[in-house]
């Protein structure tokens, strides 16, 4: 009888387990590492994985995309790069290695999620399960000579809830929104990125940031503010682009209610410090400011490029408030006194015998100087210079 009941309770025992073994394995939580999830085709709450496309992974786009990366490993989102020709194939084996003053990090080939088509950026996000809708974020870091061929790159990444970063040098607003709008593709919102960094890339995969690092970003074009009948933007647009990067680490990010000001406020050291470095043949930015002459030219383009600036921001009605001054002249200069020996990307596009970024950095603020007549003989005097190294080298 004792035997009985003993085997009796050995088989309820057993029975039990397998019954709580079975409840567990449908009731545990599925924990996955970085790795499996981003190589798994489909998995848990998928919809709320944010997609980021970083368009121009170069010294700009490597840099903010992979401090992006690095700062949300642990959370749902995945971070798509587009690289092209030796830097798509090294970085594919060998992955991204970013020296940086703020601290150097990498990403891995294996946790690099690196195309050389946008084509295929769209096909792996498919397969992740978003065939339905293109990219949460599409952030395109190219240089300004490609701004008409971005339509075409960007098309496949689009969808009505996208939302398109722009990170380039000079005054392309209007021409980037007028190149989607003729294509009826306009995204949800388009913003415009300055990013104040000295960041070049030395090789395929290798990227050194040596000094500055700040984002700030503005709003060109939303949807929803068209829609309520707003100028600029609304609420929402300024929270979801602080949102993205308020988890990325150590990036200083700012919002400019007004991107034109934002614009200007870069171009203050575009036009003195990258204008003078091309016109002298390519020279560093130590060598300008350290030069009694150059310095004292360079202030003298900042004052000229404040100068257009607050005309081209009052007749866009901006208040006093808006308006660049002192501060931004000082910030400027004491900026560039701590760079060392930076060779701006024109700069160097100019020695490689590249496409230089001229019409919308250079050339464009000028014109509007014209139209509004208002003088800038010396910054004149520099953009003609410029032009005259891209007409005698054919760097179009």
């Amino acid at each position: 009888m004792i035997r009985i009941v003993l085997v009796i309770m050995l088989a309820v025992k057993t029975a039990g387990n397998r019954l709580l073994a079975q409840q567990t394995s449908r009731s545990r939580p599925c924990f996955i590492s970085s790795h499996q999830r981003r190589h798994q085709s489909h998995r848990l709450f998928e919809a709320q994985t944010q997609s980021i496309a970083i368009v121009g992974a170069g010294a700009i786009g490597a840099y903010y995309g992979g401090r992006i990366v690095a700062s949300v490993r642990d959370v749902n989102t995945d971070v798509f790069f587009h690289l092209r020709g030796e830097h798509y194939r090294h970085c594919k084996q060998h992955g991204i290695d970013i020296s940086s003053h703020h601290g150097d990090f990498s990403i891995s080939a294996e946790e690099l999620l690196c195309f050389e088509t946008t084509e295929e950026m769209r096909n792996a996000l498919e397969q992740r399960g978003s065939s339905d809708e293109g990219f949460d974020w599409v952030v395109c870091a190219l240089k300004s000579t490609s701004l008409d061929a971005v339509p075409d790159l960007i098309d496949p990444l689009l969808s009505p809830k996208t939302r398109l970063l722009v990170i380039m040098n000079g005054l392309i607003e209007d021409e980037i929104i007028r190149l989607l709008a003729g294509r009826n593709k306009l995204p949800k919102a388009i913003y415009g990125g300055m990013a104040l960094i000295c960041s070049n890339r030395l090789s395929p995969g290798k990227i050194d940031h040596s000094y500055g690092g700040k984002l700030v970003v503005g709003v060109a074009y939303s949807e929803d503010a068209k829609k309520s009948g707003n100028k600029c933007w609304v609420d929402s647009d300024k929270q979801a682009i602080v949102d993205l990067f308020k988890p990325v680490t150590p990036v200083p990010f700012e919002f400019d209610n007004n991107l034109l000001r934002g614009r200007w406020w870069k171009n203050v050291w575009n036009l003195p410090f990258s204008g003078i470095s091309v016109a002298m043949g390519g020279i560093t930015v130590d060598r300008i400011v350290n030069d009694e002459s150059l310095r004292r030219l360079a202030f003298q383009v900042i004052d000229e490029t404040i100068l257009v600036a607050n005309a081209d921001l009052k007749r866009h009605g901006a208040s006093d408030e808006e308006l660049l001054g002192q501060e931004t002249r000082d910030e400027m200069m004491t900026l560039s006194d701590g760079m060392g020996a930076y060779r701006p990307s024109t700069m160097i596009d100019m020695l490689a015998r590249k496409p230089m970024e001229v019409k919308y950095l250079f050339r464009t603020p000028v014109d509007r100087a014209r139209e509004m007549g208002v003088p800038v003989p010396r910054l004149e005097t520099l953009v003609e210079m410029i032009e005259a190294h891209q007409r005698h080298h054919n760097l179009y």
